[in-house]
């Protein structure tokens, strides 16, 4: 409760020498402060001259008001604070998992996905930082043999046309077809292989050096920021 001394009370002297209250001031008066200023006015009042009250019961009416709002305001703040703590504890869980926010992809229609790689909370709203998924890749190897005739497979790489390189870079001179998708084709069940000319590989001795295994997902390098109220659907 605000201190009576906080009140600032303006006043005028009548032509008998008293001194009357003419208007009272505190944004800070409770309702308990107006009531205890009432009865003290009405105390103190001139019997011949009763004090008109309405005026004081107005300024209480609206200081009711404004405390009522004040209050309103502080609650919302601290539910939305709340709220946005739950939501980001919530949003952790989205760590490392592909989402879609169900938006398309320009250019072939197909809904978005997305790798969260982190969390953020900004003005009371929960956001995911992504990489959009861009397509897929397989992992390829190739077998090599040792001087003592020990068989082993090293990682190797090819690009987006399809040329396969060896682990040092150079080129293998072997090229594979690609998919819209970024994997290799599939064409009656089997791999496409061809040489520098694109003339087609078809020699077991040298396509079972290759090791091809699972595909696995590409990701741009741009962080797209979603919130998490537009996620739509999350894969495990």
């Amino acid at each position: 409760m605000a201190a009576l001394n906080d009140v600032v009370v303006n006043s005028q002297t009548g032509i008998d020498g008293n001194s009357y209250t003419t208007a009272i001031s505190n944004d800070k008066l409770t309702n308990d402060d107006f009531l205890k200023l009432l009865l003290e006015e009405m105390k103190m009042q001139d019997p011949t001259k009763p004090m008109d009250s309405s005026t004081l019961m107005d300024s209480q009416l609206k200081t009711s008001q404004i405390q009522a709002n004040d209050d309103m305001s502080k609650s919302l703040a601290a539910l939305t604070k709340s709220f946005a703590a739950s939501s980001l504890s919530t949003a952790v869980g989205f760590m490392g998992k592909t989402i879609e926010d169900g938006s398309t992809d320009s250019s072939n229609g197909r809904l978005n996905s997305f790798l969260v790689k982190t969390i953020e909370s900004a003005d009371g709203e929960v956001f995911v930082n992504a990489q959009k998924q861009t397509g897929f890749r397989h992992q390829i190897k190739f077998e090599t043999t040792d001087s003592n005739g020990n068989k082993s497979y090293e990682n190797i790489t090819y690009d987006a046309n399809g040329k396969i390189y060896n682990a040092d870079g150079t080129d293998s001179g072997i090229n594979v077809k690609i998919s819209a998708d970024g994997s290799f084709s599939i064409v009656d069940s089997k791999y496409v292989f061809t040489d520098n000319n694109g003339d087609a590989i078809t020699d077991t001795n040298i396509l079972n050096k290759y090791q091809i295994s699972q595909v696995i997902p590409t990701y741009s390098d741009t962080i797209s920021k979603i919130s998490i109220a537009n996620i739509t659907k999350v894969h495990g």
